[in-house]
């Protein structure tokens, strides 16, 4: 079993202030203009016109990779450039240039949601080189975390190797999607273009969502979770069992697919089933493993940061439910593939999933404003209930829109929903992310005696 780990102070970093509170705050306002506010915006398109083709692929790209890199790419780095020193007893190598990681993927970010939206004549090329950019971000970062890492003095548990699985799924799926967004915007024809899409869109998906995020939040999760909200301390040799079944499948899924696609063999198919049943099966254990339904070992508040990660944990069942369960719908409707149940899949495991439980964490280390004791650490109601319902109605109608246009309309609806919930949490949060960002504020924390998490250390 795990040891309880201790708790430490995670603003080690030199400089001006931790880092995290800056990648936090640039995350919220990505997600709250080039993020989900955009994808609300085009997802009322797709309920106007009753077609998900009504936005233009380059549109919805645009607004994803802002997703990616700005509202879950700039929560990684903030965390893990602040706490994975930490975790491995280390003094984060080349903090000056960690800091001018920021500023550099949000101008890639703001750049390529304008000229891959609108990727015609010059905007193509500022498109590819915005990308190239957001490589060149991510490969710093891994090498800062990775010459950090040798310079730990702690020892190292099994979280450490999901966090390192996660760290190389980044660097690999940033390199395909600038691939992928140079074949997409230089395509010489539609039939080119829809060739691109058909092979390389749902394996790069894979890479950043079951591969970066999924691998990132159950190697943090393994690290802080009983240090945050008091659950109980995983099973480490659970989580070193699973690990290999569930990187290899996470390979297989990225390999198969566009192999399946080319050669149109039946085999390679029934072969990349296969894979997502083994993935399934493996991010379904190891995130039991985690144990975030047992009774907490301290009194919480009634809308608790917890009670997010216990959204995140039921939604990744229903993706994980979904996903295997694919093909099954594809037959009955008797069509090749079905893209509502497909994007409906994949909404469940990126807001469902990963924005609750990023949430739930970013909300939970957050310091509470001065004198509030325990009451700080409530959340509002609505956040929750608003993500919530606006995840299941996109879930659900998305599904639906295969038998009838009528669930178009509640669909389009969702995305309101889940904006707003967002932005309540936002005038939540960020007075608390302002707060630290100043070392004045932190320093007049740690001698109250306010909870500074997470645990750091074994």
């Amino acid at each position: 079993m795990i040891k309880a780990p201790a708790l430490a102070s995670p603003f080690g970093t030199a400089g001006p202030g931790p880092l995290y509170p800056r990648f936090f705050l640039a995350g919220i306002a990505v997600t709250l203009t080039a993020g989900a506010t955009w994808g609300a915006w085009l997802l009322l398109r797709i309920a106007r016109a009753r077609d998900f083709a009504a936005p233009s692929i380059f549109e919805v790209n645009a607004h994803g990779q802002a997703q990616i890199y700005g509202w879950m790419g700039l929560f990684i780095l903030g965390f893990a450039l602040q706490m994975f020193p930490a975790f491995w007893g280390a003094r984060l190598v080349a903090p000056r240039l960690a800091r001018a990681l920021l500023p550099l993927m949000a101008a890639a970010i703001a750049v390529r949601a304008v000229a891959e939206a609108r990727p015609a004549g010059r905007f193509a090329d500022l498109a590819v080189v915005a990308g190239g950019v957001q490589l060149a971000v991510v490969a710093t970062f891994v090498a800062l975390l990775a010459a950090t890492s040798r310079r730990g003095l702690a020892r190292r548990h099994v979280a450490d190797r999901y966090l390192g699985a996660g760290l190389v799924w980044f660097l690999l799926g940033t390199a395909l999607d600038l691939r992928h967004l140079a074949r997409t915007v230089g395509a010489a024809d539609r039939d080119a273009l829809l060739a691109e899409i058909a092979t390389w869109q749902l394996p790069l998906r894979d890479l950043q969502i079951h591969g970066l995020a999924l691998s990132m939040i159950l190697g943090v999760s393994l690290r802080v979770l009983p240090g945050l909200f008091g659950t109980p301390i995983a099973d480490e040799r659970r989580a070193r069992r699973l690990f290999w079944p569930l990187q290899l499948a996470i390979l297989a899924e990225a390999a198969l697919f566009p192999l399946a696609m080319a050669t149109k063999r039946p085999l390679l198919f029934v072969g990349f089933w296969i894979a997502t049943v083994v993935f399934a099966i493996a991010a379904a254990l190891a995130a039991a493993n985690l144990r975030v339904f047992a009774r907490p070992r301290v009194a919480l508040p009634r809308v608790s940061p917890l009670a997010f990660a216990r959204a995140a944990h039921v939604w990744l069942v229903v993706s994980l439910a979904m996903l295997v369960a694919g093909p099954f719908w594809s037959r009955l409707l008797e069509v090749p593939f079905s893209h509502a149940w497909h994007g409906a899949t994949r909404h469940a495991i990126t807001v469902g999933f990963v924005s609750l439980m990023m949430i739930g964490v970013a909300s939970r280390i957050a310091p509470r404003p001065a004198g509030s004791g325990a009451t700080g650490a409530a959340l509002p109601l609505a956040p929750f209930v608003l993500l919530n319902l606006g995840c299941t109605l996109r879930v659900s109608q998305q599904v639906l829109t295969d038998l009838t246009p009528v669930a178009f309309l509640p669909a389009g609806v969702s995305g309101l929903l889940e904006v707003s919930g967002l932005a309540w949490w936002a005038t939540w949060i960020v007075p608390r992310l302002v707060r630290a960002s100043r070392p004045l504020e932190v320093a007049r924390a740690a001698l109250a005696g306010e909870p500074m998490p997470p645990p750091t250390g074994r």
